[in-house]
């Protein structure tokens, strides 16, 4: 059985996928069709295609000035 959660993360995946296709010759999405999208849902499909390696480092202000 498949828990909501796993459910969810798939659906993600799924978006992420057709909206960044590997293919060069894929369908592409137009900016109406990304509109409509929720725009949680959209930030993590975004998110989604992140590496954890590119995320941005904390830097606090006291380790600048």
């Amino acid at each position: 059985m498949i828990t909501a959660k796993e459910q969810y993360t798939s659906l993600i995946q799924l978006y992420n996928q057709m909206m960044f296709p590997k293919n060069p010759n894929a369908r592409q999405w137009t900016l109406t069709e990304i509109d409509q999208l929720d725009v949680h849902f959209f930030y993590e499909v975004l998110n989604a295609s992140e590496v954890e390696s590119e995320k941005d480092e904390e830097v606090y202000l006291s380790d600048v000035w």
